[in-house]
């Protein structure tokens, strides 16, 4: 992507995520939107069509930023590591962790968490096909499972309904992927 419409989209961003954390629940305006970025209303329309696809990009943005961190952490080599998963889910969260407090205190049904499950959901088939020997519906089962859980849980962290450390819930979360329900005596407490 050219530099300057990656620049215009950070700005456009960052701008929209201002004006939610400022207005909450009160209606954002294309035109305040276009101000608060500092670039003219016709500009948005040149980058996206909807304030939804601004969250539709945001959220593309941090699972690419994962995706990114999982590499580095070699987690494709050996997707059975899941505790990688969540820590490397912890990395990605802590710099913003007001930004996804908030996305998830303000309603935890929004477009945003709808849209990071269904590319976890589609990253994880794709990651795993080669991997297990499943047929394909219940693999897609299965991702759907462990991403619906998996969200669940850090959005009831995030709303303050679990008060454990970051640490513990990916530990745990990790844990839980692993064993389900029948965790060895040797991992509990």
């Amino acid at each position: 992507m050219d530099k300057r419409i990656s620049k215009t989209r950070d700005a456009i961003i960052d701008a929209y995520l201002e004006l939610i954390f400022e207005k909450k629940e009160q209606k954002i305006t294309i035109s305040e939107l276009a101000q608060r970025a500092n670039i003219a209303r016709k500009t948005f329309y040149l980058h996206y069509e909807s304030l939804e696809d601004i969250m539709r990009d945001a959220a593309h943005r941090k699972i690419d930023e994962l995706l990114h961190i999982l590499e580095k952490k070699r987690f494709f080599s050996n997707p059975f590591e899941t505790d990688v998963l969540f820590q490397s889910l912890n990395q990605l969260m802590e710099p913003d962790i007001e930004f996804y407090r908030f996305l998830s205190r303000e309603n935890p049904n929004t477009f945003f968490w709808t849209e990071v499950k269904r590319i976890i959901i589609s990253t994880t088939v794709e990651v795993y096909q080669d991997k297990v020997d499943f047929p394909a519906q219940e693999l897609r089962l299965y991702a759907e499972y462990f991403v619906a859980g998996a969200v669940a849980v850090y959005v009831a962290w995030l709303r303050g309904e679990l008060t454990l450390p970051l640490s513990d819930l990916a530990r745990i979360s990790g844990e839980a992927t692993s064993h389900g329900i029948r965790k060895p005596k040797e991992l509990r407490g």
